[in-house]
This record gives structure tokens, sequence and C-alpha cells, in this order.
């Protein structure tokens, strides 16, 4: 199999114990990907969307897991990918 590309977006929020959590279980996902951190407070659209959703993990415009991040869940997505 080709490697691929696989870049995932984490939309987090200030004081967010399950964002932090999130952060940690990334750690521990399989393969290889590169994740960037956007913080929604600093843009109105996105706090709107996501503010009682956060974290979500998100990869192109497919939401990968929100709420609770687990690495297991987020291994099982990205496989399938």
């Amino acid at each position: 199999m080709a490697e691929r590309n696989i870049h995932l977006k984490l939309y987090t929020q200030p004081n967010c114990g399950l964002c932090e959590d999130a952060k940690r279980q990334l750690a521990f996902v399989d393969g290889s990907f590169t994740y960037e951190e956007i913080d929604i407070t600093q843009d109105d659209e996105l706090l709107m969307t996501y503010q009682l959703r956060v974290p979500v993990l998100v990869y192109q415009d497919q939401v990968i897991q929100e709420g609770h991040i687990d690495f297991i869940t987020v291994n099982d997505n990205l496989a399938q990918l």
C-alpha cells in the first residue's frame, strides 16, 4: 500500500480537559499522520459549529470522532480511509 499523506484537524478550545486528553490519545495512534490544532474561539463560525462538540477530529470534511477521542476508534477510522 502506498504511503498516504493523512492530515487531520483537531478542533479545540481553551480550558477543555477533553481536548487535552484528545491530544494525549493521538500520540497512541498507529501510522503516519499529522494534525493541526485549531482553536475554535478564534473564529465565530467555528465557535457556532463546534462549541458544544469539541474536541472534534476531522479528516478532510469527514468527522473521525468528537467529544471523547480515543486512539482505538481513531485507528479504526484511519484504517478505513
